[in-house]
């Protein structure tokens, strides 16, 4: 038994708060320094009007300069230190859960789950962001309001209690801002992922939106959508800006009436004018991190939805982790009752599919559209998840293997063949960094090898964004040479001719051969008859169910319905019978 396989998201850690708890811990202990030194303006000029200026003392005043110089020192490098820390948990958040959080989403995108998952790297970004900036800085410094306002109290009580009742209702305000502009900037905020989705989705179907000239229609569509979000979002932040515009009203009229209840005290009471001029300051120094969270309150607000959704997303049980790692799979495959369901409509795809493949053996499935050959497809290499039934290789479910080992033996030609930014080299080795005769050698045993030396740059040609700087059927075939990549042990093909012209067909057909002759187990979703008239096995689907089946007798060219097996009363199609094109399942 080897070691436990290592979780994207490590369980020690899984939890957000407590990989950021001590980060903040230290970063609270700064702002005590922090808040401390910012005490040194108002307290130097209270030393200087009531000692200075009274004594005439110049030694004095430089022993204060001093020791005001060195205190401010002190906060300069405590708030540098508090916020390269800040902006480091930032960037350690991504680093952390960045990767893990993204492969959540390639699985969650390739199983059709809820689109809610979709902007988790969104929300990491949110959160990162605001750890970087004002917003989190004024939630450290509102608590130590409390200890301006009891050393105002402890310069005269009636000042103090002023200063109080002038941060209660700062304080209030803030509150109100919460209660009113919270559940509003949360619809905002799912309403413009869903607009930002849709113009994506516009981005990803540019061509069939040209094509058919849907541009007008679509992007009107957006419009009234972003039109409905702005002004949601102007509603909100007029309401946050009217409480904000208020709240810094209030600020300045009290340190008005703070200055002006210190001067009547110097004059009624005999206080110093020190003590005037100081505690207007420390009140201002005690109310300006309140008027700043009320004035960011958004973006707290904002930062807080995407911690939730996040902590949400990183609870989530990592799929795929074992605590054994088995074999490499030579191959053989039994399908035992699989049965799929759509995620969101609870639609029936699959129904109670069985058969099995042997090494060396190629399965043809065939069926009309709809019939749910490509779900079929998806279901074989572990793309999506099954509502029922197994699949096994070599006799342990798929899900029984390390998903990177797994892979490494699969081979998966989808039916929208679409690569990655990057070379064609690159591509095909699956962007691992695999040796060039690896590279070529899947190149030649997918009969590619000779296109891809006509590209301009050969190997190292740019296949551009989704492999479109290529033809359909060169894309087509650079991803079958991606396909047998690593010789795997397990092929599944969907469609691999939909788009090849005769010298692709006879590359393909030469590949298959070659992938029986090394012991590869091939299913292949095809409507042609040419690849048809080479399988060992023919599984007709209908309405997600096997209709019909067929294996080669004794190696020949007839085919004879399976004896294990139940069959329908029809006849096994012809491949004229199957050259319509079958949609998707």
């Amino acid at each position: 038994m080897s070691a436990p396989a290592r979780s994207a998201l490590p369980e020690a850690e899984s939890s957000l708060q407590r990989f950021v708890r001590p980060h903040l811990k230290w970063a609270l202990g700064f702002s005590l320094v922090i808040n401390l030194a910012l005490l040194t303006p108002s307290l130097f000029m209270l030393q200087v009007y009531d000692r200075v200026l009274v004594t005439r003392s110049v030694e004095t005043l430089v022993m204060l300069l001093l020791l005001a110089g060195f205190s401010l020192a002190v906060f300069g490098a405590m708030d540098q230190i508090r916020t390269r820390l800040l902006t480091m948990l930032g960037m350690s958040l991504e680093r952390r859960y960045g990767p893990g959080l993204l492969g959540q989403l390639i699985v969650a995108n390739a199983r059709q789950s809820s689109v809610e998952l979709a902007d988790g790297l969104k929300d990491l970004s949110s959160l990162r962001t605001f750890l970087s900036g004002p917003g989190v800085v004024a939630l450290f410094d509102t608590p130590w309001a409390i200890v301006y306002l009891v050393i105002i109290a402890f310069f005269d009580p009636r000042l103090g209690v002023l200063a109080t009742l002038a941060a209660l209702i700062l304080l209030a305000l803030t509150w109100a801002n919460n209660r009113l502009v919270r559940q509003g900037l949360a619809q905002i905020q799912d309403a413009s992922r869903a607009t930002a989705r849709w113009a994506d989705r516009c981005m990803q179907n540019a061509e069939v939106v040209t094509a058919l000239g849907m541009g007008e229609a679509m992007t009107q569509r957006w419009a009234a959508q972003s039109i409905s979000v702005q002004e949601a979002t102007l509603a909100a932040t007029s309401l946050s800006g009217k409480l904000a515009a208020i709240s810094r009203t209030a600020r300045q009229g009290v340190q008005v009436l703070m200055l002006s209840a210190g001067a009547w005290l110097v004059i009624r009471e005999g206080a110093t004018p020190g003590v005037m001029i100081a505690t207007t300051i420390i009140l201002g120094r005690a109310l300006a991190p309140v008027e700043q969270l009320i004035g960011g309150w958004q973006s707290l607000v904002e930062a807080r939805l995407a911690h939730r959704r996040l902590q949400a997303l990183l609870d989530r049980p990592v799929e795929g982790q074992v605590s054994t790692s088995l074999p490499m799979p030579t191959g053989r495959l039994d399908v035992e009752s699989l049965s799929h369901a759509a995620p969101q409509s609870g639609r029936v795809l699959l129904r109670q599919v069985s058969f099995k493949a042997e090494p060396g053996e190629l399965v043809a499935v065939v069926g009309g559209s709809g019939a749910g050959k490509t779900t079929l497809a998806r279901l074989l290499v572990g793309v999506l998840k099954a509502s029922g039934g197994t699949v096994r290789l070599d006799g342990a479910d798929i899900r029984q293997y390390d998903p990177r080992a797994l892979g490494a033996a699969l081979g998966y030609l989808p039916q929208d063949v679409e690569l990655f930014a990057g070379t064609v080299a690159e591509n095909i080795a699956r962007f691992t960094s695999a040796e060039s005769s690896q590279v070529v050698a899947a190149a030649q045993a997918a009969g590619a090898h000779e296109l891809i030396l006509r590209f301009p740059q050969g190997y190292d040609t740019p296949v551009g964004e989704g492999g479109r700087l290529l033809s359909g059927g060169q894309r087509q075939r650079v991803a079958l040479a991606r396909a047998l990549f690593g010789e795997p042990a397990l092929v599944v093909l969907d469609e691999p001719d939909a788009s090849l012209d005769a010298d692709g067909e006879e590359a393909l057909m030469a590949a298959l051969q070659r992938l029986r002759a090394r012991g590869a187990t091939v299913v292949a979703v095809t409507q042609r008859r040419r690849l048809l008239s080479v399988a060992d096995r023919v599984l007709v689907l209908r309405d997600g169910a096997i209709e019909r089946t067929a294996v080669r007798r004794g190696g020949g060219a007839d085919m004879v319905a399976d004896p294990e097996l139940p069959q329908a009363s029809q006849p096994m199609p012809t491949g004229e019978d199957t050259q319509t094109r079958g949609g998707r399942a």
